[in-house]
């Protein structure tokens, strides 16, 4: 959308009177602002988070682990997934932050990174269900 759009929608707004008696170029400015005071390390590591749990067979893998640290392969032989598969999705939740692993000769086992992991889950769940 372009800057002249935007000034004209902004302009509208204010002049609806309910933003107050602000220009719209003050209005962007402010807004910009703002929008770049959130740009921090705390939204990168959220959005690995959330790029975790963004997945069904994800989830599913960290529902599983809740219960008990696995073995790559009895992932795999849980879901029927292939080994890139499962690497894929393990990996992606372990740089998420969600799931550690621990190797063992050439085993490698997963386990949840905290327990809040399983908190984490049961609240998205009562939000998906709409209430917390």
């Amino acid at each position: 959308m372009s800057v002249a759009v935007t000034e004209d929608r902004l302009k509208r707004l204010v002049d609806s009177g309910l933003r107050g008696s602000c220009r719209p170029g003050e209005r962007v400015s402010q807004l910009r602002k703002r929008a770049r005071e959130l740009d921090d390390p705390e939204l990168s590591r959220l959005e690995r988070l959330f790029s975790g749990l963004a997945d069904k067979t994800r989830l599913k893998m960290l529902k599983l682990l809740a219960r008990e640290e696995l073995c790559e392969c009895e992932v795999m032989a849980a879901f029927d997934l292939t080994q890139p598969t499962t690497s894929h999705h393990l990996g992606i939740l372990e740089r998420s932050g969600l799931v550690a692993s621990r190797r063992e000769g050439k085993w490698v086992f997963f386990r949840l990174a905290d327990p809040k992991v399983e908190t984490i889950l049961a609240k998205s769940s009562q939000l998906a269900q709409g209430g917390l």
